[in-house]
């Protein structure tokens, strides 16, 4: 780690689009080495360069209240819950990007915190981080090169909601498409072996003050003048249709699905962020509700595409419109 001193802070808000657009604040339009803890409610987080349709079962997070999100970073889809904690080191490069994508860099001194606190950890292969063998922080990188600057960003599950987490990132359907995929390994939460940690007020505290000699940094807080550029940054990206939806690569999708003990085949191609094919059979594979599937067409992917076309069918009601990814 530098010798660099950094800013520390820990977010005071608990909403995933304010904390990503923060992430991205403070990695494109400030100089400085930045240390920052966060939390958020129920939220999955795609890689940039993913399908998020591809990694996340939307209809079961919607019936969860679990929201969607895009991060600038690439790398595999994560859960978040309160039970979660954040992580992100923002720092500046140097002069060279030689070996820029550096885990250990950044994770070493994670890892020296949780040791203070009675928990040794591992890497796997991949540079996640490892409890007995079992994983409990996946970690990402994002290089802004025109600036020489790095966000390393990462998850520490202490005590979250795993079933939700199971539920969440269980896809239907099948879909072909060239996005970076995920891969699934088998978690666990610090909190089940030190329930300690489960008061997470306390074990971000603990952590803090093992992290602030350590990166000998200085506790601070976001200014106003920063939480404002914060906030637009947000509803002008973060939680947008067209970052989380729109941004994915473009791809096919097919899937059956079972309203009112009828089973309908859906035939889909999507094309940056807008549906280029969309076609509804019946289980006889004949064409149904074809008026509405027109509709459809160079419409973006969203919900409220699906609510307008198909306001006057069968599948006016939300939880349906769902089923089409």
């Amino acid at each position: 780690m530098s010798s660099q001193t950094f800013r520390f802070i820990v977010s005071p808000s608990t909403d995933v689009y304010y904390n990503l657009a923060a992430e991205s604040h403070f990695l494109h339009h400030t100089s400085e080495n930045l240390f920052l803890f966060w939390q958020s409610e129920s939220a999955v987080v795609c890689g940039k360069h993913q399908n998020l349709c591809a990694e996340i079962n939307y209809a079961a997070c919607g019936a969860l209240g679990i929201k969607a999100a895009r991060r600038v970073s690439g790398g595999g889809t994560v859960y978040h819950d309160l039970g979660n904690l954040n992580f992100a080191f923002i720092q500046d490069l140097g002069t060279t990007l030689d070996k820029a994508v550096n885990y250990k860099r950044f994770l070493e001194p994670i890892r020296q915190a949780l040791a203070t606190l009675g928990i040794e950890s591992t890497y796997s292969e991949r540079d996640d981080l490892l409890y007995k063998g079992l994983k409990f922080s996946g970690n990402a990188q994002h290089i802004f090169q025109q600036q020489k600057r790095v966000l390393h960003h990462g998850t520490l599950l202490l005590n979250a909601n795993i079933h939700n987490l199971g539920k969440a990132l269980k896809t239907d359907g099948i879909y072909q498409d060239k996005a970076v995929k995920s891969n699934r390994s088998a978690v666990t939460n610090l909190g089940v072996h030190h329930p300690e940690l489960n008061e997470i007020t306390k074990t971000i505290e603990q952590l803090s003050q093992a992290l602030i000699p350590l990166l000998q940094a200085q506790a601070s807080s976001i200014a106003p003048e920063e939480h404002q550029a914060i906030i637009a940054l947000r509803n002008e990206k973060f939680c947008t249709d067209e970052w989380i939806l729109g941004y994915s690569p473009n791809y096919k999708h097919q899937r059956e699905f079972t309203i009112d003990n009828h089973t309908y085949h859906l035939n889909m191609e999507v094309t940056k962020g807008l549906i280029t094919q969309f076609v509804l059979c019946d289980s006889n594979l004949s064409p149904v509700w074809a008026e509405a599937c027109k509709q459809v067409i160079d419409k973006p992917i969203n919900p409220n595409t699906f609510a307008l076309a198909f306001a006057e069918t069968a599948l006016s009601s939300p939880q349906h419109h769902l089923h089409f990814f």
